[in-house]
This record gives C-alpha cells, structure tokens and sequence, in this order.
C-alpha cells in the first residue's frame, strides 16, 4: 500500500509542470475580473496599465522560469569530456561573528570538491572573532587574515582575492554555509561552459522555523530564486549573484577588484550594493570594463589583463547554500533599508548598460524597478486616497490582488518544496511588503550617505 502511494506521489511530482498552464490562466481571468470591477469605478488609465503591466510581467515570469529554465549543471553533467577540476578559492570575510563563523568555515571544509583552499578574511573584528579563527586554522586547512582596522566587506573580500590562487572565487557570507556538493555542482558549469563569468547558487534559510517572520522570509526567499532568477538565467543575464552562495571565474572579475571595492556614489564610497554592483561589472565588462581599468591603471590587480568579453551569468537550483534571516521587524527594517540602498545604487550602475541584454530580460529588469518606485504611491491611492473619497471596494481588491500575487508565489514554493508547509506564509510577505517595506524605499533614498550595516 505504501508502495502504491510512493508511486502516486512520484508520478504527482514529475508532472508537477503540467499545473502551471491552468495556473497561469487561472490567474489571467482573476485579474480580468479585477480590472473590470475597478474600471466600473472610473480607475484612471495611467493606474490601469500599471496594474496590467505588474500582472503581465509576473505571468510572463512565471511561464518562462517554469517552462525554459534549465540547470547548467545538469546539463553539464551529462557530457563526455575531461574534467579538469581548477583550484577554487572560498574566500569570507567576517566582521564581529563569533557565534556562527565556524559553521561557516566548516561547511567550506567539508565540501566534497577537493581541490580548494579556503581564505577567511578578519575585517578588523573586535568580539572574539579572531580567536575562533585561530582555533579553526589550527584543526582545518585554512588560511586567516587579520586585518588591523575595519575595512568593510569589499576591500575585505579583495584582500581575500589578492592573496588567492585559484582560477574560481567562490564567496559566502559569514552567515551563511553551503551545502556540501555546492562548490563540486558549480565548478562543473564554469568548466562545461567557458562563457560563464559568474554563478548564484539556490538560498534557503537556516532559522526559518524559529518564529512567524523567519518562516515568511523563508517563502519568500525560494521565489526570489526559484522563479525571479531562474528568469534572468534563462537569457544568460542574472542582475544579482546573491551573497550566500556567489562564484565568479577569475578572469570575469579580477581585473575590476579596484574599481568595485571603491565604488563611489554621490560623491562618496559606496559600500553596500556588493553582491549587486560586482555582479553588475561581470554583466557589463563588454561595455564598462574599459573605463573601469583605465580608472586605476597602477592597481596592483592589473599585473596580468584580462580581455573584456560577453560574459554569461546564470543560476543553478542545484547547487545550495542557507543563510540566517532577521528574527525581529526592527531587524528586518534595518536589513531592507541596507538593501534598498543598494537597489537605488544599482538602478545606476546595472541599469546604465542593461538595456544591451536580451529584450525579455531587459523589459522585466527595468520595469520591476518602476513598478518599486511607483509601488509606495499605487498603494498609497488604493488603501488610503480611494477609501477616503467614498471607494471602500479599492483597499479591498487591492489587498486581495496583492495577496494573490503571494498565493502565486507560495505554490511555486510548493511545487519545488512539496513537504514544506512554509508556502502558506508566502502572500503574508507580500502584505508585508505593501503596507510596510516598499515605503522605505523614501528613507532609504534620504539616508542613501548613511553606510551603517545591518544584518
């Protein structure tokens, strides 16, 4: 009986595609029905192509990302060739963790890829830190660097790189460990694919059962990659090799080590936007590479030059890494205004030449930034101007439209985690994220010369 059951569920998980059509439809008749009901309201045409674009954009996301999107590694995987297993360098840099960097360290030493060398990068810690270092350089074949003042994440991690030997940089947040087969599952993607500069690997998140906020972000982590990146992957154009799990081949990025950890922004060094901005330059090196190296022509990264080139950059659901996630809302605020920051910063340095990469890709990288400019004031008229002016059904149909759009989001959650009941916290965080956080997007714009880090 058992058995039959196993089958069952088997055969229910290998056709789980076949529900994404009907999902999609399914989603296109709510939404007709919506427009409808705000158009016998007499909604404003400028507010009716934004809610049909948000729509169209997120179908179209989710059409492609389920249907196109392939895992290099399992494609790699499959061909008969000579692998050449290139010395990988895993390099973090850790500034006051004491209470979690040795299950950091850990998880790159007990990755199955053996040829590697791990590089830990002390930014001027000033909790014991250093200590637990020393302790873990003493069991573990890893080398430590103790840097004297706090530097900050880039220069810290470009300290790291300078030192390195490897042919692959594979970074990680202090807070975050990978999965054992991770760093073996992206190697073989740089190597089946010599145009590959840079790979994101899947983030999931370690404390997600610790309380109700842990447990949203957790939704909403799966479809930040699952479906968001798994889009851009498709056309090789992947905005963000997010931090937990970021590797890049050296010939993408070295050259370049100067300009990124001195990245500048209104007059002033910049230093959040890492994993963005970093991204931003593999993405863009055809287009931007040589004013970059010009700009620092006696740096001690241009001993040996690279030739600028089309890099591809993709993401493998394979290859995984987990990260912890802030427990508190005050946590969460200082988290999301960092990130905003970062988003702002961004929208001028990937978004100068980002218009060169396939259309697809382009259209939905550009207008998801309008859409989080514009979010806060849609809001705004929907929830508070509208209800105010005697249109009570606004606020109702806006928030259940919202909520829908997390309900999307938490079946894809589901197909690719089918025992996790986590998908049901999903359309909670897109709530969150329209009373609450896309208003920080405005302080984060104000404060945008503050550079204190949260985490």
């Amino acid at each position: 009986m058992k058995m039959k059951i196993g089958a069952k569920w088997l055969v229910a998980w290998e056709n789980k595609h076949r529900l994404i059509p009907h999902f999609v439809v399914f989603c296109i008749l709510v939404f007709l029905t919506i427009k409808v009901v705000f158009r016998s309201h007499g909604s404003n045409n400028i507010f009716y192509l934004y809610g049909l674009s948000v729509t169209s954009i997120l179908t179209l996301t989710f059409i492609i990302s389920f249907t196109k999107y392939k895992d290099l590694y399992q494609s790699a995987s499959q061909m008969d060739k000579k692998w050449e297993h290139p010395l990988v360098s895993c390099i973090v840099a850790v500034l006051n963790e004491a209470d979690v960097i040795d299950i950091c360290v850990k998880s790159m030493v007990n990755q199955t890829y053996q040829n590697k060398e791990i590089i830990v990068v002390n930014d001027g810690s000033t909790d014991n830190t250093g200590a637990i270092l020393d302790e873990l350089a003493c069991t573990y074949d890893i080398r430590v660097i103790h840097l004297s003042k706090n530097v900050g994440k880039k220069a810290a991690l470009a300290e790291g790189v300078l030192q390195a030997k490897g042919s692959i940089y594979a970074f990680t947040d202090s807070d975050s460990k990978w999965e054992p087969e991770a760093v073996a599952k992206i190697v073989k993607i740089f190597e089946a694919y010599p145009d590959v500069g840079a790979v994101s690997g899947h983030t999931r998140v370690t404390n997600a059962e610790q309380n109700f906020l842990t447990k949203v972000q957790d939704a909403w982590y799966e479809g930040q990659y699952s479906v968001r990146k798994a889009y851009e992957s498709v056309f090789s154009s992947v905005s963000c090799v997010s931090g937990p799990l970021a590797v890049f081949r050296k010939e993408a990025v070295y050259n370049f080590m100067p300009a990124w950890e001195k990245d500048t922004f209104l007059g002033q060094p910049f230093r959040f936007a890492t994993d963005r901005t970093l991204t931003g330059i593999v993405l863009g090196s055809k287009y931007i590479g040589r004013k970059l190296i010009k700009k620092y022509p006696d740096s001690r990264f241009q001993t040996v030059l690279y030739p600028q080139r089309e890099w591809r950059v993709v993401y493998s659901k394979s290859a995984r890494a987990w990260t912890i996630v802030p427990d508190t809302l005050s946590r969460v605020i200082k988290q999301q205004v960092r990130w905003k920051k970062s988003f702002l910063r961004n929208i001028f340095y990937t978004g100068g030449f980002y218009w060169r990469k396939p259309f697809a890709a382009s259209i939905v990288y550009y207008l998801h930034i309008a859409f989080v400019l514009l979010g806060p004031f849609i809001a705004f008229r929907h929830i508070i101007y509208l209800p105010l002016h005697g249109n009570l059904y606004s606020m109702f149909l806006y928030l259940a439209g919202i909520s829908f759009v997390g309900f999307m989001f938490g079946l894809a959650f589901k197909l690719e985690n089918p025992r996790s009941h986590h998908w049901i916290y999903r359309p909670a965080m897109s709530l969150l994220s329209t009373l609450l956080l896309s208003w920080i997007i405005f302080y984060s714009a104000a404060t945008i010369k503050k550079m204190a880090w949260h985490r």
